[in-house]
This record gives structure tokens, C-alpha cells and sequence, in this order.
């Protein structure tokens, strides 16, 4: 009977082992769910702040683009030239402007690349007259106006670009 009693003591012990071990291990449990749902709390938190931060930065951008394209109209009114929609665009040559220049009666569609060299002042302009999408009347009224290497690919130095707007500026506006 003693055998009987002791057999029972260490059941009952080791029983009492386990639900002592059951319960450490589902407090360490509970607790590790309420670290993770404040993680979870503070990561909700932290994606709203985000959110509205994107959303203010986009319509931020929405301005900004409208503020662009207001000073953009100024800039073709005072000067007559218009940076098209889609400029500027890089590739491995440089950064590339499809533009239009000049008045009600005539204007021109050209792309101005700037290729830059090992230093600022060897930066090199390229232009390219863009004249597949006028017609024989458009091309006509250019070739009246400007000088026969305006219908060519040209290249030029940075420090030349007023000198080439103002040259076409002149042309077209005679």
C-alpha cells in the first residue's frame, strides 16, 4: 500500500508539475500577445501617420504640378517657347527637352539635348529639328524665315544657348 501511495504522491506531484508548467507557460504567452498586440496598436498608428503624410504629399504634388504648368503658360507667353508635356526625359546621351517655339503665325518643334562632358562648360547642346509633322505650308513659312542650318541637327556649347534662342526668337518673329 505504501508503493500505492507513494505511486499516486509522485502522479499527483508531477501533475502538479505540468499545471504549474502549463500556467508559467500560458502567462509567458499572454504576455508575449499583449507585446504583440500594442506592436500591433503602434504599427496601426504609425501606417495611419504614414498615410496621411502620403496623402498630403500628393496633393502637394497635384499643386505642384499645376503650379508648374501656370509658370510654364508665363514662361511661353513671355517667350514664346512652350516645354511639351513628357520633358524632360534622361537616356544614356543626357537630359532631352521637346519644345515649341514661337508666335500664333509660326513656331517650330524642336528637341534640345544636353550632353554633359567631364566639366560644366563642356556640356554640349544638341538641337534637333523635329519637321515630320508640318505640312508643306508650315515647312514653307519655316524655310522663309530661318536659315538653312536651323533645319539641321546642330550642337553647340551651354554658354551658346541664349545666343541660339535669341537667333530663333529673331527669325521667327521677322
Amino acid at each position: 500500500m505504501n508503493e500505492y501511495k507513494k505511486s499516486v504522491q509522485e502522479r499527483l506531484d508531477n501533475a502538479d508539475l505540468l499545471v504549474t508548467k502549463s500556467i508559467t507557460e500560458n502567462n509567458k504567452l499572454t504576455l508575449e500577445i499583449e507585446q504583440k498586440s500594442q506592436e500591433l496598436i503602434e504599427l496601426r498608428n504609425r501606417y495611419d501617420e504614414l498615410d496621411d503624410k502620403y496623402k498630403k504629399l500628393k496633393q502637394m504634388n497635384i499643386q505642384d504640378k499645376e503650379d508648374i504648368e501656370v509658370v510654364k503658360d508665363f514662361f511661353s507667353h513671355m517667350v514664346q517657347v512652350r516645354i511639351q508635356t513628357g520633358s524632360p526625359y534622361e537616356d544614356e546621351q543626357g537630359l532631352w527637352f521637346n519644345i515649341s517655339q514661337g508666335n500664333d503665325s509660326v513656331s517650330i518643334d524642336y528637341k534640345l539635348g544636353f550632353v554633359k562632358g567631364q566639366t560644366k562648360e563642356s556640356t554640349e547642346i544638341i538641337y534637333v529639328p523635329l519637321l515630320k509633322e508640318l505640312n508643306l505650308d508650315e515647312l514653307k513659312i519655316l524655310q522663309d524665315k530661318l536659315p538653312t542650318y536651323m533645319f539641321e541637327t546642330l550642337s553647340f556649347p551651354l554658354d551658346a544657348l541664349n545666343q541660339f534662342y535669341t537667333k530663333m526668337s529673331k527669325c521667327l518673329n521677322k
